[in-house]
């Protein structure tokens, strides 16, 4: 639970003159005292909850969130709170088309890579003039993106304070289907932001306030999901233990059952059944290409023999009729 004094001393409740109030911050209004709004802490109270609770919850998913506040009293708090929940930030202008044109933004974040890996090994290629030229780019980019450089795009959310200042971040975001959790004063119009924190966006105190409670629920869901992480890799590596032992036990058995079989009578393997069968295939063939060639050659043999007894006839007939015709020939020359 929040402490409404704690908040009342930070200076939350303070708003803009009532001129210049607007109308659709009305429900978050408590009051007016010398023309100026006072803001209801317990809703302010209630709703950092909600936020404080999504915020812990999007963390111990792993995942990031964009720090926007171009405020001078915000710039530092902002970076600090950054550097704690090791996430991107914006602290000196809002590049527009950070989220909705985030490839031409990788590439000035790829230049200022380049640029610092040039000034870390200075070579002989670059003169004076030339390396003093690129450090200056290199501190202008690191104003503008040095914060963004670690950004896993797109954010899960994305923290503002004074929405009324980094309207371009909010418009950006909202096209963008990003989350937006903002600080709105009474001054600010409060549509399209998903999670309002009406409060003073101008007192250092009173963004210190709100930006440490959000940090401090960012930083309980890591750890959150440190732990899990933890205990999965724990978890894995129980896993792989578990198959390497049963992998050990599986070769022992089977080192035992081969000791087995070389002791046992040797029987016939599979490689040894089938070349019997190969074997024999092998003398079916050669048998049935025997027998194919003997009844060939009794089909030639019959088939010459009959040939030759037609033949033979023949002849012993041409012979007698010879012999006859010799023998009326004799008969009439006598």
């Amino acid at each position: 639970m929040i402490d409404l004094k704690d908040m009342l001393k930070a200076g939350i409740h303070f708003g803009h003159k009532s001129s210049r109030w607007s109308p659709k911050m009305r429900p978050f209004i408590w009051g007016e005292k010398n023309k100026i709004h006072l803001i209801n802490v317990a809703k302010t109270a209630f709703l950092m909850e909600r936020v404080g609770k999504y915020l812990n919850n999007l963390a111990a998913d792993g995942k990031s969130v964009l720090w926007v506040g171009t405020k001078k009293p915000a710039q530092s708090i902002i970076k600090q709170a950054s550097i704690e929940t090791k996430m991107p930030f914006v602290i000196n202008r809002w590049i527009g088309g950070t989220l909705t044109n985030f490839n031409q933004i990788k590439k000035a974040i790829t230049r200022l890579l380049h640029l610092r890996d040039i000034l870390k090994k200075p070579s002989a290629l670059y003169k004076k003039k030339e390396l003093s030229m690129i450090q200056k780019e290199v501190e202008r980019l690191e104003k503008n993106i040095g914060g963004i450089i670690d950004l896993d795009f797109p954010p899960a959310a994305v923290i503002v304070v004074d929405a009324k200042k980094e309207n371009s971040a909010v418009k950006e975001a909202i096209s963008a289907n990003i989350p937006v959790v903002a600080m709105v004063d009474t001054n600010t119009d409060p549509t399209g932001i998903n999670f309002i924190i009406p409060a003073n966006d101008d007192s250092p105190r009173s963004i210190e306030f709100v930006i440490h409670y959000l940090s401090s629920c960012i930083q309980d869901g890591k750890k959150l999901y440190n732990e899990t992480k933890k205990e999965e890799l724990t978890r894995s590596k129980t896993v792989q233990e578990t198959s390497n032992n049963n992998t050990i036990e599986q070769k022992k058995i089977d080192t035992k059952i081969k000791a087995k079989t070389k002791t046992l009578p040797s029987t016939p393997t599979e490689k040894t059944a089938k070349n019997a069968t190969k074997v024999s295939l092998k003398e079916e063939i050669d048998k049935e290409k025997k027998e194919s060639k003997e009844e060939i050659e009794k089909v030639k043999k019959n088939a010459s023999s009959s040939v030759t007894k037609k033949i033979t006839p023949k002849k012993s007939e041409d012979n007698k009729k010879t012999n006859t015709t010799k023998k009326t020939v004799s008969k009439k020359n006598k």
